[in-house]
């Protein structure tokens, strides 16, 4: 059937809100997110027959509604914009999709930068190795019968996607027997447990597919992204204006020993107890033996902790900066429980 422009409008708002936020998408939300010349009874009737035509779905946890395969091929064929071909655009629209789907990275980054603006030094934000973070679902939605998204969602709030390409057609069917099984066999479990024996079991329910291959290379690429640190580092250039580094090739040396390789900033032990300092030579033997660190670790719940501070010279003002350092780790504890925490939980 041929949808009514009324339709397709609401259709492409729901998509547009929904690919930038990854939530369900209310009524409510159109009638004040967008400039619709339509009554907020419209929309809902309008909702509820996209739903029953096949263009939108409704999670069992929310009262807004999803896109459905249908509707985002719609939405590809004849509803969005096609923009002019840019490499500079392309660039950003890439840095802008990571930023949405690390949610977690980007706010862990953003603290560091933060700090710095506040402290006046170098930071450094650590991010746990994610090893007990679990998906919470996934997702896989046919461009056509050999092209695929994969959409994958954990529990720190991550949502990860990839197109995929398979070497033979594959049926709905099998498109949607594999999500099933995925979901039944391979959700809920901490990233650690996602074996190779695990995933044979997924193999012998889900059956020979050539969707099979590319789903299991990506969930392994997957657990080995989420599972590895990141270190993010800024305001490096804030060391040059202590009189420790009037030296010029001191302080290159040590700003090329930051930058390098940022693993080199990982605290000399794993294990940090309120406020931790790292004075001169206790942070190796390396050009950070003549700076000192002060790290406060902060918790993701059950997914792990992380760690946040600032690097500078061994003169520093100690006492000061701890406090403000604590501080800071308090408020950002407070923010990840009421960003990620607390929303999962009221999830349940």
């Amino acid at each position: 059937m041929e949808l009514s422009e009324r339709k397709k409008q609401i259709l492409k708002a729901i998509i547009g809100d929904y690919i930038r936020t990854a939530e369900p998408v209310g009524s409510k939300a159109l009638t004040e997110g967008h400039e619709l010349p339509f009554s907020s009874a419209t929309i809902r009737n309008e909702m509820s027959e996209l739903e029953d035509m096949g263009y939108l779905e409704k999670p069992h946890t929310s009262a807004g509604r999803i896109p459905s395969p249908q509707g985002y091929r719609l939405y590809v064929d004849e509803l969005m914009e096609r923009p002019a071909d840019n490499a500079e655009d392309g660039n950003a629209l890439q840095n802008s999709v990571l930023t949405k789907v690390r949610e977690l990275d980007h706010l862990i980054q953003e603290a560091g930068k933060l700090l710095t603006s506040l402290t006046n030094y170098a930071s450094v934000a650590i991010t746990p190795a994610m090893t007990q973070i679990a998906i919470r679902q996934f997702e896989i939605i046919a461009v056509d019968k050999m092209n695929f998204v994969i959409v994958v969602v954990t529990d720190s709030g991550t949502v990860k996607n990839k197109m995929v390409r398979t070497v033979a057609e594959v049926s709905k069917d099998e498109a949607e027997l594999l999500t099933y099984v995925l979901n039944q066999t391979l959700t809920g479990l901490p990233l650690s447990s996602i074996t190779a024996e695990r995933f044979d079991i997924v193999r012998r329910a889900a059956g020979l597919t050539a969707l099979l291959a590319p789903v299991a290379e990506y969930i392994a690429e997957l657990i080995t992204e989420l599972s590895d640190q990141k270190v993010y580092l800024d305001g490096a250039s804030k060391l040059l204006r202590f009189p420790e580094y009037r030296d010029t090739k001191k302080a290159q040396t040590l700003l090329d020993y930051m930058e390098d390789d940022r693993k080199h900033l990982l605290p000399a032990t794993c294990k940090i107890d309120g406020i931790q300092f790292f004075i001169g030579p206790e942070n190796g033997e390396n050009p950070l033996s003549e700076t000192s660190a002060i790290y406060a670790k902060y918790d993701i719940g059950k997914i792990g902790q992380g760690a946040i501070g600032i690097v500078g010279p061994t003169r520093m003002d100690y006492a000061k900066l701890s406090a403000q350092l604590s501080r800071f780790a308090k408020g950002l504890n407070k923010l990840i429980a009421e960003t990620f925490l607390d929303e999962k939980d009221g999830n349940h």
